[in-house]
């Protein structure tokens, strides 16, 4: 049985099991130099197959703790 991806554009706010097939085309690390190079944050930007682009910015709170802001 073959997948079905939903694309960029067709995703919406909310509690989803969506699955996407992107393209990851960058990534950035921001990391604190006064806590031994602890990571604070990580931004993606993707792309789908529609040339659709998508900017993520994973910040992370605490141990397991991530938010996700998507531009």
């Amino acid at each position: 049985m073959a997948t079905s991806y939903t694309l960029l554009a067709d995703l919406r706010v909310g509690r989803c099991s969506n699955t996407a097939k992107v393209h990851l085309l960058r990534v950035w690390e921001a990391r604190n130099i006064n806590k031994g190079g602890e990571l604070m944050s990580v931004d993606m930007l993707l792309i789908d197959e529609n040339m659709y682009e998508l900017f993520i910015e994973l910040t992370i709170q605490k141990k397991n703790e991530y938010i996700f802001i998507f531009l």
